[in-house]
């Protein structure tokens, strides 16, 4: 007898043993089946809320104009933080952790570290988020026409909230000193354009140019503008 016959026969009759005394139970092969169509079915509607999730954010912050903002310095990376959907941004890493939990089950992710797991369901999720942000237009559109009843609100508020320092709208006319902007929520605003206002990509601006301008309001729908920029709708 082998060394390794020696070690594994107590083992063998340990669970005889067990066996024998009705401490196993035989489970029928759909159990199995059901217990992996039903995990299945976790993994993929935790990875549908999470896109769900991460595409509408960074939807908000480009129709908002907060995505656009950081190339204006300090001041606008200050203004990108403050402006962040964290309601949406909390409920992300909820189901980035649901996520892992069901994940968890399979081979691939318990025989990797756990940071690098959750690190690959988060670059992942960025990536789905980025590709899948456009699809969000046309909710967003009925969302605005009142045909969209049950998550219109959500599309409103997230899609059209004002944020401090941050405008986003089309030019309507030129002026010798700035443009007049119309708002995407709405209304006119006069913006005026100085030496010192920050134009990263040009100060070409014309009629239909849809644009985002940071600054702040003087008054009297006017607003001085610290940055302006020409984004792609």
């Amino acid at each position: 007898m082998t060394n390794g016959e020696a070690n594994s026969k107590p083992i063998k009759e340990k669970l005889l043993e067990v066996i024998r005394r009705g401490g196993t139970t035989m489970r029928p092969r759909w159990h199995f089946v059901l217990r992996a169509m039903l995990l299945a079915l976790g993994v993929a509607l935790a990875a549908f809320a999470l896109l769900y999730l991460v595409s509408f954010t960074v939807f908000s912050l480009h129709e908002t104009g907060a995505w656009f903002v950081p190339v204006f310095g300090p001041g606008g990376w200050f203004a990108l933080f403050r402006s962040l959907p964290w309601v949406l941004i909390a409920l992300s890493v909820v189901f980035v952790i649901v996520l892992e939990l069901l994940v968890r089950h399979y081979s691939f992710a318990y025989r990797a570290p756990l940071l690098y797991s959750i690190l690959g369901i988060v670059l992942l999720a960025a990536i789905g988020g980025g590709v899948a942000a456009p699809f969000h237009r046309g909710p967003f559109r009925s969302a605005r026409g009142g045909q969209l009843p049950f998550a219109g609100p959500l599309y409103q508020h997230f899609g059209l909230q004002r944020i401090q320092d941050i405008h986003h709208g089309t030019i309507v006319a030129s002026l010798p000193n700035g443009f007049v902007m119309e708002s995407v929520r709405g209304g006119t605003s006069t913006v005026i354009i100085t030496p010192q206002t920050r134009l990263p990509f040009g100060s070409a601006f014309d009629p239909g140019d849809l644009v985002v301008v940071f600054g702040g309001e003087m008054g009297g729908g006017t607003i001085q503008a610290l940055g302006v920029r020409e984004v792609e709708e």
